[in-house]
Order: C-alpha cells, then structure tokens, then sequence
C-alpha cells in the first residue's frame, strides 16, 4: 500500500486525519518517535484473530515490540523457516506500523537473554498457581517492561514462566478462571500506558 499515490485519492485506511495521505513508512518512522518502551511477547497463539488483535493493541498503545513466539509447522514448506503464516486482515493494516518479530518457540532464551541485556524486566502474564502472581494493580512497571502471553488453550509453558522475572495477574470477579489472551493483552497495554505513556 505504500506505493500507492495518496494525494490524487480520497484516503480510505483505518488512520486518524493526522496520518491521512502520508505513506505507511512516513507513518511508521513518525510513530517511532513516540513509541514508550513496552514489548510483548506472544507464545504459541493459534488464532489468527488473536495474532491481529495483538498487532492492533500494540499499534493503540504505542508498544516498542511485538514479538511471536511461533511453534515450527514443517507442514507449510513455503512459510518462512517453517513458521506458520497468519491472516492479517483483521489488524486493519496496523501491521504496516509496528515493529513485529516472529521466532521459534524454541528461541525463547535468546529472546529472555536479549531482553536482559537492554534492561528489561520480563513479566510472565497469568494466574498459575505456585508462582506466587501478584496483582496488576499492586505493581509499578519500570519503562522498559515485556510481558509474556500463553496461548489459549495450555496457556505459558513452564519454562518460559521459570525464565520470566516475575508473574503477575489480572483480578477477575467471574465464574471462568482466564480471559482471551488479546482482551489480556489490552488490559495490560493500557495499564502500562497509563503508568508510562
């Protein structure tokens, strides 16, 4: 879409008026400037809507990263290093803007690692028994925070909890013990951002 000449052209994507006619790269590098520091990290999502959601919460609160913790599907050959690829229609072109990184699940410690080394504290996100969660309303983020997402059906794996820094959780007041991960997802970003934006 970045080719395409928007001066000529009524200007019919998803922006706010400040963006309409400006190209996708103008609109991401301006975006870069504003951008705070949270990352997510979304391990194993298995719904294209959630993957799309997830573009469009980090798009809405101007996240730094979104990075997808992919599993390997060898039954896709033509998919890049055999990650499964994704509909992106319902990310209304938000992916255009964001900075969004795909690697295998199995690449989690270099991802943790990496983190670390730039400072990042890294926020498993879930309410598993055992890891002692704290609320998300008992916690001050420092700027540069990650916060890890599961799947939905087995939520985060073990090892990934183990090499987060700590767990925290989101008070429900229903009869279900978890909320979809992209609705999670929100509710953090907008907590973050209303503590660093």
């Amino acid at each position: 879409m970045s080719d395409i000449d928007l001066t000529r052209s009524a200007d019919y994507r998803n922006v706010t008026d400040f963006y309409k006619g400006k190209s996708d790269d103008e609109i991401r590098a301006d975006l870069d400037q504003r951008r705070g520091e949270m990352i997510s990290i979304m391990q194993n999502l298995s719904h294209d809507f959630n993957k799309a959601s997830a573009v469009r919460n980090s798009n809405a609160f101007g996240m730094r990263k979104l990075i997808f913790l992919n599993p390997e599907n060898p039954a896709i050959p033509d998919a890049p290093e055999g990650i499964k690829k994704w509909d992106r229609r319902g990310s209304l072109g938000t992916q255009n803007y964001e900075h969004i990184e795909h690697r295998r699940v199995t690449d989690y410690q270099a991802v943790f690692d990496q983190l670390h080394a730039d400072g990042y504290t890294i926020y498993a996100v879930d309410n598993t028994p055992g890891y002692q969660p704290q609320s998300l309303y008992n916690v001050t983020f420092p700027a540069k925070s990650a916060f890890l997402f599961g799947e939905e059906r087995l939520g985060l794996a073990d090892d990934l909890i183990a090499a987060a820094d700590a767990m925290i959780y989101i008070p429900q007041y229903g009869s279900v013990r978890s909320i979809n991960v992209s609705v999670a997802h929100g509710i953090i970003a907008a907590f973050y951002a209303s503590q660093h934006m």
